[in-house]
């Protein structure tokens, strides 16, 4: 492989990344439009809770964000890609946290981890996801704090889904 080839697998693995983190923005911030700009027009996804198009995926895990969770966290650890010219898969280690709607005192977290079997295909120079599998290796119920817990109280800035999350206004500083 000559330097510029090992380059632009690089770049590519960058690229990749920045995939696999959009895709947790996206979920965590019920951001439909982030979500769909990420899967190709014919991509797939097998998510268990969601099983169908990359473009209908991205309505629905939305709606069952918005609906079912107080806030969700997703983090993607390890990341392995293997890039061949324009295509590449990858597997990718995912901790979720999230706190269900249907406790109203918030006294129960979930946590999760599993891995992303994703396959990938740059079309027009652009990399999305042409098909994401989610595989889940383990889940925990735990008591939580809640929001007003002692070690998040002096943070006046909270998460949230959708706009009006304190990160959109990062996105409309200078340079946007």
């Amino acid at each position: 492989m000559t330097e510029a080839d090992a380059v632009a697998v690089l770049i590519a693995k960058q690229q990749l990344a920045e995939l696999t983190m959009a895709y947790c923005r996206g979920v965590d911030r019920a951001d439909v439009a982030l979500l769909r700009s990420i899967f190709h027009e014919d991509s797939v996804v097998e998510s268990g809770v969601f099983n169908g198009s990359g473009a209908d995926f991205a309505v629905e895990i939305c709606a069952i964000v918005q609906s079912a969770f107080h806030q969700t966290s997703h983090m993607t650890t390890n990341q392995w890609f293997r890039v061949n010219s324009d295509e590449a898969v990858g597997e990718s280690y995912v901790f979720g946290v999230a706190t269900p709607r249907q406790k109203a005192d918030r006294s129960v977290q979930m946590l999760s981890g599993g891995r992303y079997l994703d396959r990938f295909a740059r079309r027009n120079g652009v990399w999305k996801f042409s098909a994401r599998r989610y595989v889940s290796d383990w889940a925990i119920h735990q008591p939580s704090g809640g929001p007003d817990d002692v070690l998040r109280a002096p943070y006046p800035l909270r998460g949230t889904q959708g706009a009006d999350d304190p990160v959109h206004d990062l996105w409309k500083g200078p340079g946007q």
